[in-house]
């Protein structure tokens, strides 16, 4: 993320939980984001090998000061989903003491998959910006997906979570899903610079990185002027 903060994509089962293959199958990214100065990071979405994903941190000469969840689903922050116990921000959290970052729309969905105290949690609004040394890390709220989805904008990189993927975007038929504000989300991505980078959420595209010109020109989830057409025009959209 240009000179002063840098970004490692962890895919699961690749870079961590390299033996599970349901982490293998749901290829989550989790990712570091990075302070060169200080050598701090944060961890976004620390799912299925949370430890292996500190160590990954260590190994790279930095010091875990942070969790920020994009969203509250447990293939990224960990809980049970489908009879599946997946590791993640609780048992991050009983090795570092670390403050965790999400949208205060979807704490309801953090706290009920982790287990975790809602008052243990740092919740934000549209627009906050979380400080690693010198840089800041911007908040963009953007439902659709989940109520309190967010990107994460630094530097010209944008973490999508689960909102725009490489050829697609996040799944609007869960329950808090909404395809309106997902048109809308999506909408807000694609009047980014072009040559903004997309760090997706998992590993589902023709590549692991885009940028918002390339998914302007490619993706048919950033087509449509209206959320009537854009609904016409995905059918059902989300992978």
């Amino acid at each position: 993320m240009a000179e002063s903060l840098t970004v490692h994509q962890l895919l699961a089962g690749r870079d961590h939980a390299i033996t599970d293959p349901i982490a293998r199958q749901m290829a989550n990214f989790a990712y570091l984001v990075g302070s060169r100065a200080t050598r701090e990071c944060f961890v976004v979405d620390p799912s299925w090998d949370p430890q292996g994903i500190v160590d990954r941190a260590a190994r790279e000469g930095f010091r875990v000061v942070g969790v920020i969840a994009t969203h509250g689903h447990p293939d990224h922050i960990g809980g049970e989903w489908m009879n599946l116990q997946i590791k993640g921000l609780r048992e991050l959290l009983q090795e570092l003491s670390v403050p965790v970052h999400v949208h205060a729309d979807d704490l309801p969905l953090l706290t009920t998959f982790s287990g975790l105290d809602p008052a243990s949690i740092t919740t934000h609004v549209d627009g906050d910006v979380i400080h690693l040394g010198e840089s800041e890390i911007k908040l963009l709220h953007s439902p659709g997906h989940t109520p309190g989805g967010i990107c994460l904008l630094a530097n010209g990189h944008l973490i999508t979570g689960d909102v725009l993927f490489v050829g697609a975007c996040g799944r609007v038929d869960l329950p808090g899903s909404d395809p309106r504000q997902m048109f809308t989300s999506l909408q807000r991505l694609g009047a980014l610079p072009e040559e903004t980078v997309v760090w997706p959420g998992h590993d589902y595209g023709s590549a692991p990185r885009s940028t918002i010109g390339q998914e302007l020109r490619s993706n048919p989830s950033m087509r449509g002027n209206s959320a009537e057409e854009w609904m016409r025009w995905m059918g059902s959209p989300g992978l």
